[in-house]
């Protein structure tokens, strides 16, 4: 999945614009002010060519950004923080497939893929993003299109090495929010598809800005400018489009020799997808923190829809845990098992089902 999961990542739990931490400190939605501390020197407002540089110290290519903008090339950090308490934070790639075939998505799905008819960056707002930000109060203000983005996503595309010529769909959004308590925020959609055969792979990321009331137009427009002008480095890629063409020579020859049956061809297409969209990711501004982007509490809730969990706390230690999503509320022993329930009424120390144990209500958290 090497070129459909860079133009990806979504969906990730926003919690409300702000939250109180334990010091009685406002965080951000997307991030920690005790984690990530703002560009307070205003410093210049210039544009510059700010280097994206990937986890082997290899120029991607460059973002225009005011000087006063930086760009965080490493994990745990926001994507970019400006002055003010201005923060963009990187999104997870969420990639899916959808075909009328049974016996591929059969075989997609025992791989660990999800299954999921194509839709537009809109509707990923609103089937996605919506659901989750209502949760804490925060409502969606307006959805606009950014034809521009999406066509500097597809540029990265055209630079990779593609065996035929497959149906390619590129868009991107910026919806804006507003929280429980009137601040706004922003979150980018970036989505892509892919016709490969008898499938259609497709995925999307996302981008957040959090930024103070009365800088938050200027930083969005900024950062749609900049998203919209990103220069890739098209040398980043010689190596990635050399091996594609390497396999396939090899792949024409084994096909030739017929050596390979259904199976295997199958499993061979889904590897080849799978590497160019992994490459197209690390080209993109969403793979800075998707690696470590649990380390940030302020996203976790968003991971937990991605992963269909939910964390709670177990009363018994103090620690936090993972549960599977789905139910109101759930029950935890000394042991770190726990029982999940819909049922108001249920109490699992009443349930002769369960074990001699005492179960505790494990409250839920972000």
């Amino acid at each position: 999945m090497k070129k459909l999961v860079i133009i990806a990542t979504v969906a990730l739990a926003i919690s409300g614009c702000s939250s109180k931490n334990e010091k009685g400190e406002t965080t951000s939605i997307f991030g920690s002010s005790e984690i990530e501390k703002p560009v307070e020197d205003e410093g210049s407002s210039q544009i510059i060519g700010h280097p994206m540089i990937d986890n082997k110290q290899q120029l991607m290519g460059t973002v225009p950004l005011p000087a006063n903008w930086k760009l965080h090339n490493e994990p745990g950090k926001a994507a970019f923080t400006g002055p003010g308490g201005i923060f963009v934070y990187n999104m997870p790639a969420q990639s899916f497939m959808y075909t009328n075939d049974p016996y591929s998505a059969q075989a997609y799905q025992q791989n660990g893929g999800k299954l999921r008819q194509f839709t537009s960056a809109a509707d990923i707002v609103k089937q996605d993003l919506v659901p989750i930000f209502q949760r804490d109060g925060s409502k969606l203000i307006n959805v606009t299109e950014m034809p521009n983005i999406a066509r500097v996503d597809e540029s990265v595309s055209n630079m990779l090495y593609t065996i035929g010529t497959p149906q390619k769909r590129y868009e991107s959004v910026v919806s804006d929010w507003e929280d429980k308590d009137g601040n706004p925020f922003a979150v980018i959609v970036h989505l892509n598809g892919m016709v490969i055969g008898n499938a259609t792979m497709w995925s999307y990321y996302c981008h957040g800005l959090n930024a103070p009331k009365d800088k938050y137009e200027a930083a969005k427009e900024t950062l749609l400018y900049g998203l919209a002008n990103i220069a890739y480095n098209p040398r980043y890629f010689d190596s990635y489009n050399q091996n594609e063409m390497n396999k396939e020579s090899q792949s024409w020859a084994i096909h030739n020799q017929k050596m390979r049956n259904q199976q295997q061809q199958f499993d061979a297409q889904q590897a080849a997808h799978k590497e160019k969209w992994s490459a197209i990711n690390d080209a993109s501004m969403a793979s800075y923190n998707a690696r470590n982007a649990a380390s940030d509490k302020n996203q976790n809730r968003f991971l937990n829809y991605i992963k269909d969990e939910n964390t709670v706390v177990n009363p018994n230690d103090g620690k936090r845990y993972q549960v599977q999503s789905g139910s109101n509320q759930y029950y935890m022993d000394a042991n770190g098992q726990y029982i999940g329930t819909n049922d108001p009424n249920y109490d699992p120390n009443r349930d002769p089902n369960n074990n001699n144990g005492t179960w505790q209500e494990a409250p839920t958290t972000d």
